[in-house]
């Protein structure tokens, strides 16, 4: 694993079930390689942080871009950091939730002082000028894990 690369988790509990079933993807979670062996990550009830890789042990797939250089990863990763201590944002959460739901989009108003797991990795990838999900602002793990600029490279 390299620092920018994305680890998408198939999660097994709490609300996995459900955003399984909703987005209709095996992954409910990502998070990105920062430092050593630690993920950065935005979750629910928590501000945005580090946790180490081994906590997805067994359930994680490491997707990569592997058109970065080594500069362009580490100011994705920088990017990222900025946002260390950042609140979860669940208004955002909870419109994917219903686009995926009913259909349709819910005009969102999302804070760039707050993410979900996906926009604090999609941003990230952005202030390189790397769109991993264009034409979708606030992607899905699903959606994220669909990008044709991510290969799949191994399973941790």
């Amino acid at each position: 694993m390299k620092p920018g690369d994305l680890v998408f988790i198939r999660g097994t509990e709490g609300v996995a079930g459900p955003i399984k079933k909703i987005t209709r993807s095996p992954y409910t979670h990502i998070a990105g390689v920062a430092v050593d062996d630690h993920l950065l990550e935005s979750q629910a009830m928590r501000k945005i942080g580090y946790e180490p890789v081994d906590t997805y042990r067994g359930v994680a797939d490491v997707y990569s871009c592997t058109q970065l250089t080594d500069d362009q990863r580490q100011k994705i990763v920088d990017a990222a950091k900025e946002w260390l201590g950042v609140r979860y944002d669940y208004l955002l959460f909870g419109s994917l939730a219903v686009r995926h739901i009913l259909g349709r989009t819910v005009p969102v108003y999302a804070s760039r002082r707050r993410h979900i797991c996906t926009t604090l990795w999609v941003d990230a990838y952005r202030s390189v000028g790397i769109d991993l999900c264009p034409g979708i602002d606030y992607p899905t793990p699903g959606e994220l894990a669909s990008s044709p600029l991510l290969e799949l490279v191994g399973s941790y």
